[in-house]
């Protein structure tokens, strides 16, 4: 009678590490796709909003001021919008600036897009340099990029060591290594250029 063999250790250590790898892809991919839906409707939002802003400005001959456009309680811009969204990671009003206390005749709506390889991202724009993302009326100035580590490049390591990333401001931005050379500066840090998609509000900043 002929016996039966049976998995070795090592085959079996091999074949759940290789379904380690697919759940652990998986769920990469599913991450990114999950934060690019996320940013498509804060993209969604603030160009709905501003369609209400720019109806508001045509009957009163200025653009409505902050307090207005805010999520809570929301219905402060009726009949122009009926409900204004709130972030839907934050659940905070997006941010919505102008020129001045009374009759503004420029707004800015500020938000930060998840995805740091969207091409249409301004690091460090807006208060605090904490966007990355804006739609404005037509008048209104370009907002200027406060020059914080977040939007800092750094040169890539010139004797061949491979570069680090990490969030810093909750923008993926490539760090420096440390002075005895064993690794990244600062901790959590990512082999990729986009931080394998962790950066963001509520990410774990680079310490």
């Amino acid at each position: 009678m002929k016996k039966l063999r049976g998995f070795t250790l090592i085959e079996l250590l091999i074949v759940v590490s290789i379904i380690a790898l697919l759940i652990l892809g998986a769920f990469f991919l599913a991450r990114n796709q999950f934060l690019k839906g996320r940013d498509a409707r804060r993209k969604a939002d603030i160009h709905k909003i501003q369609e209400a802003v720019e109806e508001y400005e045509k009957d009163h001959d200025c653009y409505p001021l902050p307090e207005l456009v805010t999520c809570d309680p929301g219905n402060r811009l009726m009949p122009y919008f009926v409900k204004i969204p709130c972030d839907p990671a934050t659940g905070s009003s997006y941010y919505y600036e102008n020129d001045k206390p009374n009759c503004p005749k420029w707004y800015r709506i500020f938000i930060f897009l998840d995805n740091q390889g969207d091409k249409s991202i301004t690091p460090g724009i807006g208060p605090g340099g904490k966007y990355n993302f804006y739609l404005a009326s037509p008048n209104a100035p370009v907002p200027t990029s406060v020059p914080t580590p977040s939007n800092t490049p750094v040169p890539a390591p010139s004797d061949g060591r491979r570069p680090y990333y990490g969030c810093i401001n909750g923008v993926c931005v490539q760090i420096s290594w440390n002075d005895n050379g064993t690794g990244p500066v600062c901790q959590p840090g990512y082999d990729n250029a986009n931080c394998s998609g962790q950066c963001g509000p509520e990410a774990v900043e680079c310490q």
